[in-house]
């Protein structure tokens, strides 16, 4: 089986019922869920097909559902390093933190975001992996 169908295989079984296009909706990725049935479908196998399943395992990885459609991924050291990967993310910053926790990236990493309670902006944490 080829690269592509493999991820298909894997998505195909968590996309039976509503919960998977749901939050795909919520997540911003409806539309390229509704190309990959559409693909599945006509059979097509193009880089579009694996533009919308990277763009799919993106949006869900964001949201801590890592492995959507490739399976969960181990992470390795850089050869000669001892350092872990991590992660930054935007943090609670009350003396007893709320779980919330939101991801830094792009024009969200120079404006930290505030709390909706108390008006604070939230602090930057990085979480090793």
């Amino acid at each position: 089986m080829d690269a592509i169908g493999e991820r298909l295989a894997r998505l195909c079984p968590q996309t039976d019922g509503d919960a998977l296009r749901e939050r795909a909706v919520r997540y911003g990725v409806g539309d390229e869920l509704e190309r990959l049935r559409d693909a599945v479908s006509s059979g097509e196998r193009g880089p579009s097909v694996t533009a919308d399943l990277d763009a799919l395992d993106d949006a869900f990885a964001r949201q801590g559902i890592d492995g959507l459609t490739n399976g969960a991924r181990d992470y390795d050291t850089l050869r000669g390093t001892t350092a872990h990967p991590g992660v930054s993310l935007w943090a609670c910053p009350a003396p007893v933190a709320c779980p919330r926790l939101v991801p830094q990236e792009g024009a969200q990493a120079d404006a930290a975001p505030r709390c909706g309670l108390t008006g604070t902006p939230l602090v930057s944490r990085t979480f090793r992996l």
